[in-house]
């Protein structure tokens, strides 16, 4: 559990900083609260998960795939992950 844990991490600490930056920066123009900064961070995040392990860094997925995560896998994780912060926002 813990090695999996971790493995998440590193997954997903290429996605986490951009995306909780470029989800501030597009909710600023529109006065920052926190229902547009999670409705940019529900559009930015999966973006980013393709930007990053699609296009640029594809063989990453064997990587993951070795300890058991499937690039499905992955990409349901990311999208539960960035549905989830909207609706906590949604019902704060």
């Amino acid at each position: 559990m813990i090695s999996e844990i971790k493995i998440l991490w590193i997954f997903y600490k290429k996605l986490i900083i951009p995306g909780f930056s470029f989800s501030l920066l597009s909710s600023i123009p529109f006065g920052f609260n926190y229902d547009h900064f999670t409705t940019g961070f529900l559009f930015i995040f999966p973006l980013l998960h393709y930007l990053i392990y699609e296009v640029r860094l594809k063989n990453e997925y064997f990587f993951y795939a070795n300890f058991g995560f499937s690039k499905r896998h992955l990409w349901i994780l990311t999208l539960i992950f960035a549905v989830s912060l909207k609706l906590i926002a949604t019902f704060i």
